[in-house]
């Protein structure tokens, strides 16, 4: 469930930070320090990330602890 497809069936990857919003795409300045997410919707839904569609975390949020988020 993780993998988005288009019409092509060629998968589509989300450039957001899934805590923040911030995007991770090359030359937001975030590309090169991005950890990629590897759970599925349905558990970043479960585990109440901001935005669940963004497949990736950005370095700042990676570095945060969990009380920060709260």
């Amino acid at each position: 469930m993780n993998n988005y497809f288009n019409n092509n069936d060629e998968e589509i990857i989300v450039e957001i930070c899934n805590h923040c919003g911030h995007s991770v795409s090359f030359g937001s300045g975030r590309f090169v320090n991005r950890v990629p997410d590897l759970n599925d919707i349905v558990i970043r839904i479960d585990n109440n990330l901001k935005f669940p569609l963004g497949d990736f975390v950005c370095f700042e949020c990676d570095n945060k602890t969990s009380d920060d988020f709260k």
